[in-house]
């Protein structure tokens, strides 16, 4: 991309260069004026010719907002989800429990795939499975730290 950038900086600076040098040679009255159009076109192409090489293809992948966009929705997701099963457990006073997730968003839906929490041992697994399917509705995994 820089080198892109460079050379046609570059060659935007020779084509002024060499205009201004053939518009100072350039004969006045009816003559002029065509030679004049004829440099305003030489400058006009000169500045469009680069693009010509340019491939936009590696444009586009270097700004590929869309996929990033959906990767920072399901981050987003995932932090959303965890954090509503841990403030369950907060307030069924179960702490220093983990919770680790996996979910996919698709359009405006979060779908939750898989919810793993890692329990300390004086909780009983089954009581806090209970919870969680009660006041989530989610059928969550329970292992051991």
């Amino acid at each position: 991309m820089m080198d892109f950038i460079k050379s046609w900086t570059i060659s935007v600076c020779l084509t002024l260069i060499l205009s201004a040098v053939f518009s100072l040679i350039s004969p006045k009255g009816t003559m002029g004026r065509f030679y004049k159009v004829i440099i305003s076109v030489f400058i006009f192409v000169s500045l469009l010719y680069p693009f010509s090489d340019f491939d936009f293809e590696e444009f586009n992948s270097d700004f590929d907002i869309e996929s990033e966009f959906e990767s920072t929705e399901e981050n987003l997701a995932q932090m959303q989800v965890e954090n509503i099963i841990k403030s369950v457990l907060t307030e069924n006073q179960i702490e220093n429990a983990g919770v680790e997730c996996t979910v996919f968003q698709e359009s405006d839906e979060i779908r939750v795939e898989n919810v793993t929490i890692i329990l300390p041992d004086e909780y009983e697994p089954e009581r806090v499975k209970q919870i969680i399917m009660e006041e989530t509705g989610v059928a969550a995994n329970i292992s051991r730290q």
